[in-house]
């Protein structure tokens, strides 16, 4: 299977939060956009989070696979003076364990795919932060929160529970991030005004 179609199955089956509840008696079905539909003897819902299930697994094993290879090529620690920014924020077992590398050589990789969209900045493989650009990682302390939230969160519900929410609705799994990346901004623009 090309990495294009793969993508393409993997996104185009994740589901997208409707932003109203259905009705008693209908399902929610997404396809590009949700709609509700009559579902009077429920057989909808459940195909769908049988789907889902099918989905997480597929990209849990993206995830792995992804982190492997980003490890085989190599990772840095986190730059000596984002760690020093984000040390009042992080525990500093999480800032040491946590690893990082520009790029993605694994054409098939999870980090590489998902930067084709050019507002990717990073991408988090459990605990390998793969960056668009060595600036970003060196100096976006503020992306770097962004990034060890979501290292927080595959640490609180496993590789398992983080596939199975973000397929569900990654909105929920990213918003938090970027409340804490948009909260590490100001702190750090208000102590670089003292």
């Amino acid at each position: 299977m090309s990495k294009r179609v793969l993508l393409y199955v993997l996104l185009t089956v994740l589901p997208v939060p409707a932003a109203l509840a259905c009705a008693p008696g209908e399902t929610q079905v997404c396809l590009g956009g949700c709609i509700c539909v009559p579902d009077p003897n429920g057989v909808l819902g459940p195909m769908q989070e049988r789907a889902g299930t099918i989905t997480a697994g597929a990209l849990e094993g993206w995830i792995l696979r992804s982190r492997d290879s980003a490890a085989r090529q190599g990772t840095l620690p986190i730059p000596p003076q984002i760690r020093q920014q984000l040390l009042p924020f992080y525990a500093a077992e999480l800032l040491d364990a946590v690893r990082y590398k520009v790029g993605d050589l694994d054409e098939l990789s999870a980090a590489r795919n998902v930067m084709q969209n050019p507002d990717i900045q990073a991408v988090t493989l459990i605990d390998i932060i793969v960056f668009r650009d060595a600036r970003m990682a060196e100096q976006d302390a503020a992306l770097w929160a962004h990034e060890l939230l979501h290292v927080q969160q595959y640490r609180e519900w496993g590789t398992a529970g983080f596939a199975a929410r973000y397929s569900r609705d990654f909105n929920a799994v990213e918003a938090p991030a970027y409340r804490r990346q948009a909260e590490i901004a100001r702190l750090l623009r208000e102590q670089a005004g003292q």
